[in-house]
């Protein structure tokens, strides 16, 4: 199996070694991009007419990716914007530049490389049994486009919720002290009712909500904690459901990142508050979800307080169940959660492989680009082994 650290080289040496090939350094956006600090170039050629540019790590939002997008743009005969996502934003920067497309689940082969050892961790765990916790959800990043969990956890606030589940808030190293910040920013994309409903049912928590450390690094959303850490763990990280809130909310954007892979490779079920149609995003590559004991229609509804609302309901509902019920609906949930786990670990990598292959020889043939040199079977070989 690849090691994700190493997948600009792999791609760049075993697929599109004729292109000029970029990628962001480290994987970050930054705000002020320049050629020398903010990309990676691969080439062997000189004076290639062939550019392709990964933009995988991080969705393209326009305030941000702009700034790329104009480096990237070229005379050059052929230029190819690299997503992990579908949506408009792409969509129009393929056309107003006359980029051509890829798409692949950069994300999907990350999560394969991170959470590998999980399998053996979690192979004999236990799904049927008493939970310390319903509920477990990490709210580490709580400015700008993540300030919808500040409403979530408002939401968990007025429902009473909080004293049934381990929840975190505001635990990584922000550029603001505190929620109030956010909500002062005359750019946040809280809604008036959301920042109204903050202010009456969070001033009464802590600023900061701590699971397992209190000091937690941007990079910490790939971290799964265990009880085996008992320094920096405490032994009561054990819960059913994992409600998880992703990097993608405000945009029309089907984008997923390891996030959502944690509860899977753990052994739980959960709940997602993304952007519309996520879920399902999630469901066409294989994986099953809940609907047989909770209303997923959340995934649908376009209102992002009423998106948040609707997840918080299925959360309350599940909390208030009796000692009894919460096991029948954990028996129910067990096969689903089983199999999760076990697609995770083995088809899935299958999928995103053919994905990636089968996308890449089709844009080959939409340029014109003579790809009988390339292995294809060794290449599928590689990233599913």
């Amino acid at each position: 199996m690849l090691q994700i650290d190493h997948i600009y080289e792999f791609l760049y040496q075993e697929l599109f070694k004729d292109f000029e090939f970029w990628h962001l350094f480290n994987g970050v956006v930054q705000t002020n991009p320049t050629k020398q600090t903010a990309i990676s170039v691969f080439t062997r050629k000189e004076n290639t007419n062939k550019k392709i540019f990964f933009y995988d790590q991080e969705p393209l939002i326009s305030t941000l990716s702009d700034p790329y997008i104009d480096m990237f743009n070229s005379n050059t005969t052929e230029n190819i914007l690299t997503t992990s996502e579908y949506s408009s934003t792409v969509d129009s920067y393929t056309v107003d530049n006359n980029f051509k497309k890829l798409y692949y689940f950069f994300h999907g082969f990350a999560a394969l490389d991170w959470y590998r050892g999980y399998y053996a961790l979690n192979y004999n765990k236990l799904i049927v049994k008493q939970y310390k916790n319903d509920f477990i959800t990490f709210n580490r990043i709580i400015n700008n486009d993540r300030s919808y969990r500040i409403h979530f956890v408002s939401q968990l606030k007025e429902r009473g919720l909080l004293e049934h589940g381990l929840v975190s808030f505001g635990v990584t190293d922000n550029l603001f002290d505190s929620w109030q910040d956010e909500l002062e920013d005359i750019n946040t994309k809280l809604s008036p009712d959301a920042k109204i409903h903050i202010r009456q049912h969070l001033s009464s928590i802590p600023d900061r909500l701590i699971i397992d450390r209190d000091n937690i690094h941007g990079s910490a959303s790939a971290d799964i904690p265990r009880t085996i850490d008992s320094i920096t763990v405490p032994a009561n990280i054990d819960a059913f459901w994992h409600i998880v809130t992703e990097t993608v909310f405000y945009y029309d954007k089907l984008h997923l990142t390891e996030k959502i892979f944690k509860p899977i490779v753990s052994k739980q079920p959960f709940m997602l508050l993304a952007a519309p149609g996520n879920l399902a995003y999630l469901k066409s590559y294989g994986f099953k979800t809940f609907d047989s004991v909770i209303d997923e229609s959340y995934d649908l509804i376009q209102d992002n307080d009423l998106r948040t609302e609707a997840v918080v309901e299925q959360l309350h509902w599940y909390c208030n169940l009796t000692p009894g019920e919460k096991t029948d609906v954990i028996q129910q949930l067990e096969p689903i959660i089983d199999y999760n786990f076990h697609h995770f670990y083995g088809e899935f990598r299958h999928i995103i492989t053919n994905e990636l292959l089968t996308n890449t020889k089709t844009l080959f043939q939409e340029i014109g680009y003579d790809d009988r040199h390339i292995n294809y079977t060794n290449i599928h070989h590689v990233l599913t082994n």
